[in-house]
């Protein structure tokens, strides 16, 4: 009984640092997000053009490391929605946005 209870004291110590991980990158991405979309209506649409060209180089780059590195179908859905939200968002201009 000692060890089952020792193997759940572990499992919750680990079921814990991930949550704490999970928190961090969610607050990371809120923060991220939030940051987007306040800068995005103050660029030219010749700012707009040059960062999604970085951003979609930035991402092949990031993705090139990954090729050997087997991670879930969700991973790979979720990067290539939110790359794709973000290089649209890039693309259209909106009526707070600057022209050249």
């Amino acid at each position: 009984m000692d060890n089952a209870n020792e193997v759940l004291a572990q499992m919750g110590k680990l079921v814990t640092a991930n949550a704490k991980v999970v928190s961090a990158l969610g607050a990371r991405a809120m923060v991220l997000g939030k940051f987007f979309d306040a800068a995005l209506p103050h660029l030219a649409t010749s700012q707009r053009a040059e960062i999604a060209k970085s951003f979609r180089h930035g991402i092949e780059d990031a993705m090139s490391l990954m090729d050997d590195v087997p991670l879930p179908a969700e991973y790979h859905s979720t990067l290539l929605q939110f790359t794709n939200s973000i290089l649209a968002a890039l693309s259209h201009g909106s009526s707070g946005s600057r022209s050249d």
